[in-house]
């Protein structure tokens, strides 16, 4: 992932997040400083949620118990 200058227009510098030969993202200089951090965090994220063993159930299951009520 790269960052590089794009143009200039009215006096703003523009730069562009470019990833695989692919630009997906465009702002100034801090925009894609902040965009490519948190990026990487989602990416790795999603990474660490991808190698967690999967739970035995995919949907909890809750039981209740009916508690009889014994008049005395």
């Amino acid at each position: 992932m790269d960052i590089r200058f794009l143009c200039i227009q009215n006096g703003r510098q523009y730069f562009e997040v470019v990833l695989s030969g692919e630009q997906i993202f465009v702002g100034s200089r801090a925009e894609c400083a902040r965009f490519q951090k948190i990026h990487e965090e989602k990416v790795a994220f999603a990474q660490a949620d991808a190698m967690r063993v999967p739970r035995s159930r995919a949907v909890p299951v809750r039981t209740y118990r009916a508690a009889a009520r014994v008049r005395a």
